[in-house]
């Protein structure tokens, strides 16, 4: 049993950087690199928008919002581990239409055989929904992206 829980500690860090790795990087390749770490019935859920799942579900929330932010990125702060994946707090930055935007984000994560199962984000929308209130052109259509033509 020792062994397992190794493995499974070890799964986890390595999860731990790949996210972080990802965010950092954010543009073109952000959704590509996470797919590789997603489990294909993923379940996406954050604040204002409906429940994604599966690999278009997480395109469809994750496009939209990088072609309005292509400079979007994140940093891992922290994170704790759970008995059956973990938590994260990550900081992501960001323009849109040349606003800066900032804030937090306290993921839970599910995870299966090393893959995210289950990604349930709790931050506050405040400064992204401003933002998106101030620029217009860029910022409306991108909260209502994915609940246009969600596909679950």
């Amino acid at each position: 049993m020792a062994s397992e829980t190794g493995t499974q500690a070890d799964a986890t860090r390595a999860f731990v950087k790949a996210f972080d790795a990802g965010w950092r990087e954010g543009g073109a390749g952000f959704v590509e690199h996470f797919l590789a770490l997603a489990d294909e019935d993923v379940l996406l859920t954050q604040p204002l928008l409906p429940a994604a799942r599966g690999h278009d579900g997480f395109r469809a929330l994750f496009e939209p919002l990088f072609a309005a932010m292509p400079d979007l990125h994140g940093e891992v702060r922290d994170w704790t581990p759970e008995p059956d994946g973990l938590t994260i707090e990550l900081a992501v930055r960001g323009t849109l239409d040349g606003l800066p935007v900032t804030f937090t984000t306290r993921d839970r994560i599910v995870l299966r055989d090393g893959k995210m199962l289950e990604r349930h984000a709790r931050f506050s929308p405040l400064p992204l929904l401003l933002a998106a209130l101030r620029r217009p052109r860029k910022g409306l259509p991108l909260l209502l992206a994915p609940l246009r033509g969600r596909r679950r």
